[in-house]
């Protein structure tokens, strides 16, 4: 599933409520002043001292009878929920539906700030989920928009709502990955530049056309080298190393198994990207990394094996 954000004004969908100008006491020509639906139905388990995560569950009903946007001239039908958060709180918001394709507004407690939407974008089949997340900048309370991503559907859905701290989400997290994947998004924003090692000697074979690799001095993963691939003059760059590798091909796969479930906590607010079996893939409009498995073929000196690999564009 495919998490995308657009802004109020992009979508055509224009909920007259989001606005929230103020009433000047005369009413817009074809429009019809609608109030906040107020419902706590989400907002009934908060986060307290000792608690590491709140959790509520909602099922509801889209109808022709709820609260009403539009949508190129069509009508789509919309709940709202209250949602209080403190500043530097996590929400995660799963939404399914076997009635419609999914979609949520989420609006801050600020009317001045963009509304964001978070839909499945994937074609109707039967069933829908979309997974959104975000981290609170500040106190408040803040509105959700429960709706479908079409015009004019109706049917049930179900919301599950959970709210967390970096801190519990990152305690299963082996600290060190933890703290060195985290030193690379950093690395990554000068494109490497801060750790070029040695230059790598360009082998006779290599026709590539203005490729320049390096030893990167800094490793993901203690004892494993990493080279740094620049292209376009320095403009890009590319951090590649093997994180694993056995003949064993079951050690292999938990070992990806377990590297994978840390970068899915630690890229928790990037997007992640449809892959391959044995791949993971996630990206944020700058940067884009890859795990992935791959296969040595045997030689006369080696047995086949199989290697994790992992790339930071």
């Amino acid at each position: 599933m495919k998490k995308v954000f657009f802004s109020f004004i992009l979508i055509t969908l224009s909920f007259s409520v989001l606005a929230q100008k103020k009433n000047s006491g005369k009413k817009p020509a074809g429009k019809k002043a609608i109030a906040i639906d107020s419902s706590l139905a989400l907002d009934r388990t908060l986060l307290k001292n000792g608690i590491l995560q709140a959790r509520d569950e909602v099922n509801g009903t889209l109808t022709a009878k709820d609260k009403v946007a539009s949508q190129n001239g069509q009508k789509t039908y919309y709940d709202s929920y209250s949602i209080n958060l403190k500043a530097g709180e996590e929400l995660f918001i799963e939404h399914f539906s076997n009635s419609f394709r999914v979609m949520l507004g989420f609006k801050k407690p600020d009317p001045k700030e963009t509304t964001e939407f978070s839909y499945d974008s994937n074609p109707f089949s039967g069933a829908s989920f979309n997974k959104f997340h975000y981290v609170a900048p500040k106190s408040g309370v803040y509105t959700l928009l429960a709706t479908s991503m079409d015009a004019q559907q109706t049917g049930t859905y179900r919301l599950v709502k959970t709210i967390t701290t970096p801190k519990a989400i990152e305690a299963s997290l082996d600290p060190e990955f933890a703290s060195k994947f985290k030193a690379l998004t950093d690395l990554k924003k000068n494109n490497f530049k801060d750790i070029y090692g040695d230059k790598i000697k360009k082998d006779k074979k290599d026709k590539a056309v203005g490729i320049e690799r390096y030893l990167a001095k800094f490793e993901l993963i203690s004892g494993k080298n990493a080279q740094i691939v620049v292209d376009n003059g320095g403009q890009t760059a590319n951090f590649k190393t093997t994180l694993f590798e056995s003949e064993n091909q079951e050690d292999v796969q938990n070992y990806f198994e377990k590297i994978k479930k840390q970068l899915q906590v630690l890229t928790r607010n990037w997007v992640e990207q449809p892959a391959a079996v044995n791949s993971f893939s996630a990206s944020t409009d700058k940067d884009f990394i890859t795990l992935n498995i791959s296969t040595i073929e045997p030689s006369k000196k080696k047995k086949q094996s199989w290697q994790v690999g992992f790339i930071y564009n």
